[in-house]
């Protein structure tokens, strides 16, 4: 029969417990940073090409980022609905 002594080797400390949890959480943190990053230039690429296309028509006033990020949300939207099955 195994003593308490030649167990506690094997046993996991509340520090390693910590340090497991931590890299959980950094990793996590990691992969949601890639995520925005991702979205982030996934979005950019597209206002670039809605207004790459917008600037073949006719030239309007200036827009603020902020007019140009509706209008790509709103062109997304009524892609997504006409690609919908009905």
């Amino acid at each position: 029969m195994a003593s308490n002594k030649e167990a506690e080797p094997f046993d996991i400390t509340k520090a390693a417990q910590e340090d497991i949890r931590s890299e959980g959480i950094k990793y996590r943190e990691e992969q949601e940073e890639k995520l925005i990053l991702t979205a982030w230039q996934s979005m950019s690429s597209a206002l670039r090409q809605h207004s790459v296309c917008k600037d073949y028509k006719a030239q309007g006033p200036a827009q603020s980022f902020l007019a140009k990020q509706r209008q790509s949300t709103q062109a997304r939207r009524a892609l997504f609905l006409r690609l919908q099955p009905r």
